[in-house]
């Protein structure tokens, strides 16, 4: 035996490291390779069919904004769970009345989608103000936002 090894050094190194490599492809095909298939949320987002935001919902937000005359403009737009509203506001229009208009959103929102997504509202002036912005967040699990900053420079 002592005699074949010897005698079959070469090979036998190149056998092991094919083995090796064959060995390695297979774990990166079996392993890695699926994971490129997914979306970038993975199952997060298995639900979504169930909860859509209907262009209904966002047309009744934006017929409110259309009917106050300090709100400019608000835009709507989803990424993921995250229902997104920039709304564009007079910039005599006041803090504690933009953030009842933000309540006013969720109005329009049934609690199940409320339950379902995080909504973040960016109050912004259209004109260059002390009180604006103001970013406000609900998660998913609370009943009303929270303001990170209510105003000012």
């Amino acid at each position: 035996m002592g005699d074949f090894l010897k005698a079959h050094r070469k090979g036998i190194k190149i056998g092991f490291l094919v083995f090796f490599v064959i060995i390695i492809l297979i774990s990166i095909w079996l392993f890695v390779m699926p994971t490129f298939k997914k979306n970038k949320y993975g199952d997060r987002l298995k639900d979504l069919s169930k909860h859509k935001i209907s262009n209904e919902v966002v047309n009744k937000i934006k017929d409110k904004a259309n009917g106050n005359d300090s709100v400019k403009k608000i835009d709507y737009n989803r990424e993921g769970r995250i229902l997104s509203f920039i709304i564009t506001v007079d910039s005599n229009f006041g803090v504690d009345q933009a953030k009842e208009f933000a309540k006013d959103i969720l109005d329009e929102i049934s609690d199940d989608n409320k339950k379902y997504y995080d909504i973040q509202v960016l109050i912004t002036s259209d004109e260059l103000s002390d009180n604006y912005p103001i970013i406000g967040y609900k998660n998913k699990n609370s009943d009303e936002f929270k303001y990170g900053n209510a105003g000012g420079n």
